[in-house]
């Protein structure tokens, strides 16, 4: 494969259709057809954010209204109250804003400071997920929504895959195209022994001094290996760098033999989880 292309298809089950054939109603922009060809005529600036529904930490949030009241507003507060689930509800507009602060840091160059409630998630209804064989009642459940910031719409994905809900948004295209980005999430066992010790042999001087934490290294090994296997690359001649700025808010930037790849690329990491999205563009 040519190292500046990337195929299509995803690693996961493809949930991305509306019901309609035409574009869903109330969502400006997004029509929910999946590109099938590689597409970064303009930049898809892509953000993920993974939460670890297992985690102990994040269960009865709904009840903290001092919690809610500094993240959610009004309205999402009421889409969450009135949920059937409402601890899910919550954690996907959390992912949601997170995902979406990624996507607004890349396109601006730097991240702004971060208030929630100046992002706000809206999700489709769960009658309106995707034909594609995805129901509320077959997993894993995929939906799509939006995230307001700004006065732009940033399109939303969400997976829920037993604990593991992963979101990924990216900057709105004219012809409304959901991207044919790759993604994925990983569960990550318990530390044994120095971490550090451990890993410092698996990374570059210039990808090491990215490393905020264990799961920011591995994080990055495993989003290393999908790239290089996507692009057909040697994983050993693959880095992940970073922009300048404050740890674990560093931009990621790949190179291929010291020379920065076309890749769009996404890290995070939650609980006993870690998640990456990424996506190609065309040889040029």
């Amino acid at each position: 494969m040519n190292p500046g292309t990337i195929k299509a298809a995803e690693p996961r089950p493809s949930h991305t259709r509306c019901m309609s054939a035409r574009p869903c109603p109330s969502f400006p922009g997004l029509s929910l057809f999946t590109a099938t060809e590689p597409l970064m005529s303009s930049p898809w600036f892509l953000g993920n954010d993974i939460v670890d529904l297992a985690d102990p930490r994040h269960r009865g949030k709904v009840r903290e209204r001092r919690f809610l009241d500094r993240v959610f507003t009004p309205k999402e507060q009421r889409d969450i109250g009135s949920s059937s689930e409402p601890d899910r509800a919550l954690w996907i507009r959390w992912a949601g804003k997170e995902a979406a602060f990624k996507t607004v840091s890349k396109s601006l160059g730097n991240p702004p400071t971060f208030v929630h409630t100046n992002f706000q998630v809206t999700i489709l209804e769960p009658d309106r997920l995707s034909s594609n064989g995805g129901t509320p009642t077959t997993p894993p459940m995929s939906r799509f929504g939006q995230v307001a910031h700004g006065g732009v719409f940033y399109p939303l994905r969400i997976e829920v895959a037993g604990s593991a809900l992963h979101a990924v948004t990216w900057a709105p295209s004219s012809d409304g195209l959901v991207p044919p980005f790759r993604w994925s999430s990983e569960r990550i066992g318990d530390v044994v022994g120095n971490w550090r010790k451990t890993l410092r042999p698996r990374f570059s001087d210039d990808e090491w001094e990215c490393v905020s934490h264990r799961p920011s290294a591995l994080a990055r090994i495993r989003a290393r290996r999908s790239i290089a296997e996507a692009l057909g690359l040697d994983e050993a001649d693959v880095e992940i760098r970073c922009r300048d700025g404050s740890p674990g808010r560093r931009i990621p930037v790949v190179f291929h033999q010291g020379k920065a790849l076309p890749v769009d690329l996404t890290l995070s990491h939650h609980g006993g989880l870690l998640a990456w999205a990424f996506l190609s563009s065309p040889a040029g």
